[in-house]
Order: C-alpha cells, then structure tokens, then sequence
C-alpha cells in the first residue's frame, strides 16, 4: 500500500538525477517535502518544479559536498528553514579514473562518498533526533564485497592510483570499493550511538551497473563494457534507476521498518553484507580518523 508522506521533510544528496531523482519524484508522488542537493543546478531545478506540480513539494540546494565549508553552510540552512528532518538520503557520489583532490587534500570518492556524509549527518543529528522516528539511508553497493577493504596507511587513496597524473579505471574502482565499505562501517557505528534515539540508519545496494549518470567519466573497454552492461540491462528492466528506487522508497516509508537499524537491502530485501563489513575494529578506527577530519561526531 502507497504510504501518505505528506509533512514529512526528506533530504536526498545527488537527488538532481539517476536514483536521487527517482525517489524524489516517487516521494513526492507520496506528498513529502524534497529537499533535492546536488552540484546539478539544471536538472535539480527542472526536478523541483516537477515535484512542486504534484502532490508534494521540492526545494533545490545547490552544493558541493567535496567542500566541508560548503557542506557545514548546506547543513546550517537546513536547520535554519526546517523545523523537521524525517528521512536523510546519503546517495551522493562518484566514479572517475582520475585522481582529483579537495583544496584541503582529500581525494574525491573519499570525500564525496564517506567524509561529506559523515559531516552531513553529524551536523543534522540533531534536528533528525528532533523529528524522531526518524530514519538515515546509506546507499553502499555489493562492491563492498570486491577488495581486500580499508588500507589504513592510504586512506586517502594515494598509493592506488600508481601515477596521479594518469587515469585508473582500476585505481578508481578500489576507491570506490573502500568508500562502499566505509558507508557500512559507518552505518554499523552510528547505529549502536543512536540506540534509543528514535534514529535508526540503514543501507542498501541499488543494484549492479544501474543506468545512471555516475560512470560516465570510465574511458576504454571499462566504459565499452558498462555501455553493453547498460543496454542489455535496460532492455529487461534489470539495473534501471526506477527498479533502484523502490528500495529507497521502501527504507524511507515502510512502518513494519521504522525500528529496523543497521541493515543492508538490495532489491526490497534484506542482505548480508560482508564479513569484513561487521569487523568491529576497522570500523572504529575509521569513525575516529573521520572525527579528526571533520571535527564533528565523538
């Protein structure tokens, strides 16, 4: 059965296109309140007005997660405009062979996927606590399963992209792996400091290879391969972003879920993720250096 969200307040990073934007417009069909961020200005305008033509309603906030002052003045404004926060989305993201880095030296699928979420979602804790029961939706990827995890001497991905003047597509992808792994360990984390909070965090894999815009930066037989990938995948509606979307949508609105914390979904059901994911040490030791990067959490 559809749910009611109307007067529910949802915040969906990378909500201008792929997954973002097919839970905001099924949320909005829903009656929520999109808050759709993204670097995206044109299509995250034009998704807003879709919305804003519906039963629901959508605003637009322009940010650049990569940027913690961009990221603490996005966070400021919410708090400021909303007296509510029921469903936070930490679906932005990236892919790319290039080895980019932050003004302050972070490499970007670090930054973008773990460390602006991170900051994000300490900095409207309060205001999600507020709104109890309220819920957190990590979006990871079975990717997490294909490396050998977390390297505590690189984790700012150095070493993995052999020449930093070059492209890796396989540089690029053990970056990605690492950061799919740090959204578990931080959802294992956060949910145990949140125990009794009304907060509960969740995470979920949309799925292998789904049709979005976030590979188009691949180059060579990576990028022939995610083309055949795609169409064949198009074509049986396999790895669509709409298939994507029901999880999301299910994770924000389901009430039999409203107490179900630190657990992985793929496809609307319930996942185990990988035994390193659940090593306890890791975890903590990545959610102290993240402490020390951002200067929010404990």
């Amino acid at each position: 059965m559809t749910q009611n969200m109307t007067g529910k307040v949802v915040l969906i990073t990378g909500g201008a296109r792929g997954m973002g934007r097919e839970t905001a417009r099924l949320l909005g069909a829903m009656g929520a309140h999109l808050i759709i961020v993204d670097w995206e200005g044109e299509h995250g305008t034009r998704l807003r007005d879709e919305i804003n033509a519906g039963p629901g309603s959508a605003e637009f906030r322009f940010c650049e997660l990569t940027r913690f002052d961009a990221v603490r003045a996005l966070a400021a404004d919410i708090i400021d405009a909303h007296n509510r926060l029921d469903v936070l989305f930490c679906n932005a993201g990236i892919t790319d062979p290039v080895r980019r880095v932050t003004p302050e030296g972070y490499e970007h699928h670090l930054v973008t996927w773990h460390l602006a979420h991170f900051l994000l979602t300490h900095l409207l804790l309060d205001l999600l606590k507020r709104s109890a029961p309220a819920r957190i939706i990590m979006i990871s990827s079975e990717a997490h399963k294909a490396g050998e995890g977390l390297d505590f001497d690189d984790l700012n991905n150095e070493l993995i992209w052999k020449d930093h003047n070059k492209p890796s597509n396989s540089g690029s992808f053990a970056a990605y792996h690492r950061a799919k792994l740090s959204n578990l360990y931080f959802m294992y984390e956060l949910s145990e400091r949140l125990a009794g909070s009304g907060v509960t965090i969740n995470a979920l894999s949309p799925g292998f290879f789904v049709n979005t815009s976030i590979y188009r930066n691949l180059t060579g037989i990576f990028l022939l391969g995610a083309k055949i990938i795609f169409g064949t995948g198009n074509l049986f509606g396999w790895n669509t972003p709409q298939r994507s979307a029901r999880t999301y949508v299910k994770l924000a609105t389901d009430p039999e879920l409203q107490q179900t914390t630190a657990t992985y979904f793929e496809h609307e059901k319930v996942k185990p993720t990988s035994d390193l994911a659940k090593e306890v040490e890791p975890r903590q030791q990545l959610w102290q250096w993240s402490v020390e990067q951002t200067d929010v959490g404990d």
